[in-house]
């Protein structure tokens, strides 16, 4: 049979790691879905950087390599080789200090090499002695001096960096105000969190750039039917000549202007800018719901409607990640896997020193699987979650899934309220951990403001037996329409108290709850990721046909 190759174009920046991203997930979910079809296969372009996540993020998802191949340019940027140590090394001088153990030692070594020589200098007293000596001690001081001197000055610059972190509040302004204390507050603020800063930034963008050159140039040499891109953060995408399809799954910058300014900066307009130059300069879009299609693209950006498709999400299903089987009790010994999974999670949290002391076994908790961003609403889950807790007397966590210091407001929420042993943050939980999260949680919730499909929350809880409470929003409502589904499913996202109150009903009427959602999910999981890409494979099958027709017209 014939295989039909289509290209993939992701051009994401650096330390961008899909491992993170919802995109990641989703680009795994539909490979998986083209591995059903015998006739597809996709060349995935990346950039180098890139490429390392992606075969990772395949692999920890058991997508087959029969339907995928990863093409990139050769060789990192010596630059971003340099910055990941940076990094590397910030972490770990965080965690574990291993450079100034190894530093410490370095030096320690030079000293007793130099003890050794000096004693064993004043034993030599014949030729044959001083021939020995020269031999053997010498070459090994060789090695050992000149990196213990190398490294001494970077064990000393490390030390009076860090010491410049905790002293800072004590330091008089003028003290401050030294050349050199300066230059040590900079090397610190670096040190800490270097991609912050904006010639960091201004490095990345110009290696992006140089980046998406080479990229272009493995574009041209392949030979697929049609290009197809994820995301719509990529107007290089358009540099590409064969037929292309862009997917728009939401334009959020647009709708929380305010929200994403704080977090982004000015970067934040770049970044809107960048997707609107993309829609403008696409001839072909496909978006997950109709509600995208219509008010956004149509509406808002003025794209005909002959040239958008909605191709909705399959479910996204977690069960055969935490499925035990062999046992007398299979779902017991699931179970134990699963609390298993957390007590790994949480020897990583945000706050380890809690977390891994925490007995799960007994645990009860809700869940909240998201990144953190402006429209996921985290502060109004946290307002009716501290309600639950202060005034209902729910006495489960709050487990989140997202990084506190993204947004310092949830961060400063949580120790305002003296939260800090309730609201549990587990950011980049593996696969497996996220569905065993799933599966012992309570609830599962979302309060989200604006997605572009119904949110994976519902299906991901669902394929594990947890019920669900969600926010109210078109997408969502477009794909779970059955009315008392929606009563007993839904609150109001810009209501902390309707939020607590569905919550706090979900939590006392958990079978009732599960009965009716899982009705609804039986019938959603009849659509498969199969069905997904062959419905894109039309998709790009149709604008191919409508260019050779326009070229041979």
């Amino acid at each position: 049979m014939h295989v039909k190759d289509y290209g993939m174009y992701v051009a994401y920046p650096p330390t961008v790691d899909l491992r993170d991203q919802g995109l990641g997930r989703h680009l795994a979910m539909f490979l998986n879905g083209a591995h059903e079809l015998s006739n597809v296969r996709f060349t995935i372009v990346c950039p180098s950087w890139t490429k390392e996540s992606l075969q990772e993020l395949f692999e920890s998802e058991n997508v087959s390599s029969r339907v995928y191949k990863l093409e990139c340019p050769d060789g990192k940027p010596y630059i971003l080789k340099l910055y990941e140590l940076l990094r590397k090394y910030s972490k770990y001088r965080k965690r574990k200090g291993w450079f100034s153990q190894f530093s410490s030692k370095m030096v320690a070594q030079a000293g007793f090499a130099w003890r050794s020589l000096t004693s064993r200098a004043v034993a030599v007293h014949d030729v044959w002695t001083l021939f020995v000596f020269l031999a053997f001690v010498l070459p090994s001081l060789l090695v050992v001096l000149p990196l213990a001197a190398v490294v001494s000055p970077i064990l000393v610059f490390s030390a009076l960096t860090r010491w410049v972190i905790i002293l800072k509040p004590f330091l008089t302004v003028r003290f401050q105000s030294m050349r050199w204390v300066r230059l040590l507050q900079k090397s610190a603020s670096l040190l800490e969190k270097p991609e912050s800063k904006n010639w960091v930034l201004g490095l990345f963008d110009e290696m992006h750039e140089r980046e998406i050159s080479r990229m272009q140039k493995i574009v041209e040499r392949t030979n697929v039917v049609a290009w197809y891109c994820p995301t719509a953060f990529w107007p290089s995408f358009h540099s590409i000549e064969a037929p292309r399809l862009m997917c728009v799954p939401d334009v959020v910058l647009s709708d929380f202007p305010v929200g994403f300014a704080g977090v982004g900066g000015e970067r934040f307009a770049r970044t809107f800018e960048i997707i609107e130059d993309s829609i403008r300069l696409c001839s072909h879009f496909v978006t997950y719901s109709e509600s995208v299609k219509w008010k956004t693209l149509v509406e808002k950006y003025g794209v005909e409607q002959n040239k958008v498709a909605v191709i909705p999400h399959a479910p996204s299903v977690l069960h055969r990640l935490v499925e035990i089987s062999g046992f007398p009790d299979n779902e017991l010994a699931s179970k134990y896997f699963c609390q298993s999974q957390l007590q790994n999670a949480f020897q990583r949290g945000a706050n380890p020193t809690y977390t891994s002391l925490l007995q799960v076994a007994n645990l009860k908790f809700i869940f909240y699987a998201s990144q953190f961003r402006p429209n996921k609403n985290i502060l109004t889950l946290l307002r009716a979650y501290e309600h639950l807790l202060r005034r209902r007397y729910v006495g489960h966590k709050l487990i989140l899934t997202g990084d506190p210091s993204l947004i310092p407001e949830i961060g400063n929420f949580v120790k305002d309220k003296r939260l800090q042993n309730d609201v549990i943050f587990l950011p980049r939980l593996t696969a497996t951990e996220l569905a065993a999260c799933y599966k012992l949680a309570d609830l599962a919730v979302n309060p989200t403001l604006s997605e572009g499909g119904c949110p994976f929350t519902f299906t991901e809880a669902l394929s594990v037996g947890t019920p669900v409470v969600m926010s109210r929003i078109d997408v969502a409502e477009e794909v779970l329409t059955e009315s008392v589904l929606q009563e007993v499913t839904f609150f109001d996202p810009y209501s902390w108290k309707n939020c607590a109150e569905r919550i706090e009903w979900a939590l006392n009427n958990k079978d009732y709850l599960l009965g009716i959602q899982k009705r609804a999910f039986d019938v959603l999981v009849e659509r498969s990721w199969s069905d997904v890409v062959r419905e894109h494979m039309q998709v790009l099958d149709d604008i191919s046909t409508r260019r050779e027709s326009t070229e041979n017209g």
